[in-house]
């Protein structure tokens, strides 16, 4: 029997911060974020809910009427040395760190961080690991809320993008990406029985 499974993925709202390389730093959502997020499920009914633990994506998930699971490969980009630092400061004090990093953010990470490569690799795991979970509870819809360079990465692996095509993924605060998850029978043992499509269509 196939099923076809839906799976939302829910970028956090506006914050407190300013522009600041905003990965692993501990911000919460502002007042404006909190009402994005609101606006963004209006017509959403997941059954199944997961988060990336850092309060602007956490905060929010645990006050929506569904259990929540926790997961780590879901936290933003961590950004090392530049983590809650302004983004203008840091271009004065690492020019030249900052311009390789964004030449090629796949293979070059900033001092202490990870690179995109990594980031796309730990959320791809979770986010095949938590669909296998869907569809062996006959889940019908999944909702992931995590951060904007996650949710790219995801996107970008998914469509075989490469890391500069990232940066021409629009995502908004609170803003919504959608896929479209459909079982089959595998032809072999070892074959994913699953086929993950992004889902363009009407969703309210």
């Amino acid at each position: 029997m196939t099923i076809s499974l839906r799976v939302s993925l829910l970028r956090h709202g506006h914050t407190t911060s300013g522009p600041v390389y905003r990965g692993r730093v501990d911000v919460p959502l502002s007042d404006k974020g909190w009402q994005q997020m609101q606006d963004a499920m209006q017509g959403l009914q997941p059954d199944m809910l997961v988060t990336s633990p850092l309060q602007r994506c956490a905060d929010f998930a645990q006050s929506l009427d569904i259990p929540v699971i926790t997961d780590e490969r879901f936290l933003e980009m961590d950004f090392g040395a530049w983590d809650g630092v302004d983004r203008d400061q840091v271009w004065q004090q690492d020019q030249a760190a900052v311009e390789a990093f964004w030449a090629n953010p796949m293979d070059v990470s900033p001092p202490g961080g990870e690179n995109l490569a990594q980031v796309q690799a730990r959320a791809m795991a979770a986010l095949h690991e938590h669909i296998e979970t869907a569809i062996d509870q006959a889940k019908t819809h999944l909702l992931i809320v995590s951060h904007g360079g996650v949710i790219r990465c995801l996107l970008g692996k998914l469509l075989h993008m490469s890391s500069q095509g990232l940066f021409h993924l629009y995502l908004p605060y609170a803003g919504l990406a959608h896929l479209k998850v459909d079982t089959f029978q595998p032809h072999e043992m070892d074959q994913q029985g699953y086929h993950i499509s992004l889902d363009l269509g009407k969703q309210n």
